[in-house]
């Protein structure tokens, strides 16, 4: 395995653009942690003070800031189709093997890049969450919710698992990049022609469909994108306890079927992708 990531480690360290976006990826995962606690929006003249609002106290932290910083899995996607779709065009792929390595350890040293990636990604997630919440956190709660965090690393692996298999099977990353947007904004229609049809079709109320749609009911909920953003979903509200006590976001639950339909795609697309680099004649 440390032979693998050598190989590996060389191909990133020595690539100006995937170095690049890493420590754009991190940066901005930092800068996410300066910028919020000094982030006050005017809204009709009203500032609004989200850490007053207690958006960065135990246990809520947790399903905020997965949410939060998971919008930053595309850029993860950039750099792993990048380093992917240059083993094409740049030959590395065929080096390798005629060197000796196998298809299945080059995939395998793909999946151990992708998985350590999302791994550096959650631990960093971890540690942020960790310091904002003593910071601005009145409980020490703070094992309450951090299953959030388990959820964002299965939510990363299993985008950046699509964007392996996307890759792989179209080879170039602009194709790849292009494919990632459509996929997940077609899905995103879907979602919304199923939710318009069964108001409209099967007459049902707009309080049945919200339930519903809050159950997770509809099936398009479970194609790979939308149950990808389905695990940590938006973080909840609630006004009443606003009006009470000040604080506005309530805890809540991970997605636990979200959670458990992405680890299937995270097996399903990896499977493809190394099925597809057995039966492809490099």
């Amino acid at each position: 395995m440390m032979r693998l990531l050598h190989i590996e480690w060389n191909k990133i360290f020595y690539n100006t653009g995937t170095r690049i976006f890493i420590i754009l990826y991190f940066l901005m995962i930092l800068g996410m942690g300066l910028i919020l606690p000094n982030f006050h929006p005017n809204l009709n003249g009203v500032e609004v003070n989200f850490i007053k609002m207690g958006a960065l106290e135990f246990p809520v932290i947790w399903h905020n800031l997965t949410w939060l910083i998971g919008f930053g899995k595309f850029f993860l996607a950039i750099i792993i189709i990048n380093n992917l779709s240059n083993e094409y065009s740049f030959g590395t792929m065929k080096q390798n093997l005629i060197d000796g390595l196998s298809k299945k350890e080059f995939f395998g040293s793909k999946v151990l890049i992708t998985f350590l990636l999302t791994l550096f990604s959650t631990i960093f997630v971890l540690v942020l969450g960790l310091v904002l919440g003593n910071i601005y956190s009145e409980s020490k709660d703070v094992f309450n919710g951090i299953e959030f965090v388990l959820g964002y690393f299965v939510e990363i692996f299993a985008y950046l698992s699509i964007a392996t298999f996307l890759t792989i099977f179209l080879k170039k990353s602009a194709f790849a990049i292009l494919s990632l947007i459509v996929l997940s904004m077609g899905e995103s229609i879907v979602k919304a022609a199923e939710f318009m049809l069964r108001i409209n079709v099967f007459d049902k109320s707009d309080q049945e469909i919200e339930q519903s749609s809050t159950a997770i009911k509809l099936f398009s909920n479970y194609l790979p994108f939308n149950s990808n953003g389905g695990i940590i979903d938006y973080p909840p509200i609630s006004l009443t306890n606003f009006l009470t006590n000040g604080k506005l976001f309530t805890l809540s639950e991970l997605k636990w079927d979200m959670f458990g339909i992405n680890v299937f795609y995270i097996l399903l697309f990896l499977g493809l992708s190394l099925w597809i680099l057995k039966k492809r004649d490099l």
